[in-house]
């Protein structure tokens, strides 16, 4: 089995670490936080294309601010949520509550788990599950702080 090396591992206290797997059908990754782990979905790397593509690797400062988008997916629960900023070429890319790459516009969609959902034709698509459970853990454990730094990489297992 492989293993993220330990630099992506290690409890950074203001850096949350993005390990991502690319697919034509989304991009699949492993949010880790200080607390724990959480699937999360994003659309495929498209050129850094607005609203169509997944963000370039990089570190990014994640701040909190108001948004429509959270406030719409969160049903008003939330009014509030963490924006990916400084991203070249784009902006309000927010962290929020969605299924499918169909539910996407650029942002990232955290989950508890992954698995398969019909889309709006009923063909089966890829996703990440309980979104809004992982959404609320999620800003639970990032509450501490107004900013953090985001450090999103391909997921590359070391082999023994």
């Amino acid at each position: 089995m492989g293993r993220y090396p330990a630099a992506m591992t290690t409890s950074n206290p203001d850096t949350l670490f993005l390990h991502r797997a690319y697919t034509d059908r989304g991009v699949f990754g492993t949010l880790v936080t200080p607390n724990r782990s959480y699937h999360l979905l994003e659309r495929p790397w498209l050129g850094n294309r607005t609203s169509v593509s997944c963000i370039p690797e990089g570190v990014y400062t994640l701040g909190l601010r108001r948004s429509g988008v959270v406030e719409r997916t969160t049903g008003g629960q939330y009014l509030h949520g963490w924006e990916v900023q400084d991203v070249p070429g784009r902006t309000y890319i927010m962290m929020h509550p969605a299924n499918t790459i169909d539910d996407l516009e650029g942002c990232l969609a955290p989950g508890l788990s992954t698995g398969v959902l019909p889309d709006n034709h009923g063909t089966p698509q890829w996703a990440v599950l309980n979104s809004f459970a992982a959404f609320k853990m999620l800003m639970e454990d990032l509450e501490a702080r107004q900013r953090w730094h985001l450090d999103i990489r391909t997921k590359t297992p070391e082999w023994p």
